[in-house]
């Protein structure tokens, strides 16, 4: 999986026109006053997790693992490609059923832009350029909602000519998913967040697609560490962010993701307004750990069930 773990450089050079956060805002909604969040035990309806935050021994014991995720509680799934592929080399109705079985659903599955050079040898290493028509049909018979894009290759991002392309590339591939009952939806990290020409890629995505054919999975810690304001996005684009990525900031390296209570990020205001705003499926994600990743994923559940949203 390409590494997620790129950050904003230099936000300061970023687009004026894109949804900066005020400075006041920042400190006072989105980061914690730690006087007045708290968490309350309320339940907040059913939680997701990505996968790839327990890729340190997902694939050592790949059942084992998901028995694992769901006695915490966890109640959907999004996957990734392992080292096998789309649903770790196995069928994917039987990569579904098994998770049906443990009281877990999927609902969602990662697959990479790919380049325009690259070749996959078989559909279980699709991408957005190769074999995709393949990995939906595949993924129609998971019963899963969505395939989302969780990376665009900077071959498609090069030129304000590039964004044009890969738009209408967007749109294509949303049609395809489309007619096999699937949505397509696209992730965000932090180059999204770069200017191109003179447009800002993220929002130049998001005018530039069909909504009915391209949703979005907001990575909220991507925002928040660039300085951009999650809630502003929600409001202007109303409906469009279903998915969430949710990982908190790390308070001393706001580079590092934490668990879900232990870090910066006001989620409990943030998912608030999420959730009045059209997002559906709350999605744990963490990539640094200074525990057991199990430990972690435990912290995030408990910490994330427990916010009144």
């Amino acid at each position: 999986m390409v590494n997620r773990r790129g950050f904003f450089k230099n936000a300061s050079a970023l687009a004026l026109g894109t949804i900066l956060l005020p400075e006041a805002f920042w400190g006072n909604n989105l980061l914690k006053n730690e006087k007045v969040i708290g968490f309350e035990r309320k339940k907040s309806g059913a939680i997701g997790l990505q996968l790839y935050s327990v890729k340190d021994i997902l694939e050592k014991d790949l059942k084992g693992t998901l028995q694992q995720l769901a006695d915490i509680g966890y109640k959907e799934i999004e996957s990734y490609p392992g080292s096998k592929g789309h649903y770790y080399g196995m069928k994917p109705k039987v990569f579904s059923s098994m998770l049906k079985d443990m009281g877990m659903k999927l609902i969602s599955s990662h697959f990479g832009s790919g380049t325009r050079e690259g070749k996959a040898e078989s559909w279980y290493h699709a991408t957005m350029l190769t074999r995709f028509d393949e990995l939906v049909q595949n993924a129609a018979e998971t019963g899963q909602k969505y395939l989302t894009c969780s990376w665009m290759d900077k071959g498609l991002r090069n030129s304000p000519d590039d964004l044009k392309k890969t738009a209408e590339l967007f749109n294509s591939v949303g049609e395809t998913c489309k007619n096999a009952g699937l949505q397509f939806a696209y992730h965000n990290h932090a180059f999204e967040f770069e200017k191109i020409g003179d447009s800002v890629l993220y929002d130049f995505m998001l005018e530039n697609t069909d909504p009915e054919l391209v949703q979005w999975e907001m990575d909220i810690f991507w925002l928040v560490a660039g300085n951009y304001d999650p809630i502003a996005y929600f409001k202007k684009y109303p409906n469009r962010f279903p998915l969430g990525h949710i990982k908190d900031m790390d308070k001393q390296d706001m580079k590092n993701s934490t668990e879900i209570g232990n870090g910066s990020i006001n989620y409990s205001h943030i998912l608030k307004e999420a959730k009045k705003y059209g997002m559906q499926h709350f999605i744990v994600e963490q990539e640094n750990f200074t525990r057991p990743s199990m430990d972690s994923m435990r912290i995030n559940h408990k910490n994330l069930s427990g916010l009144k949203l």
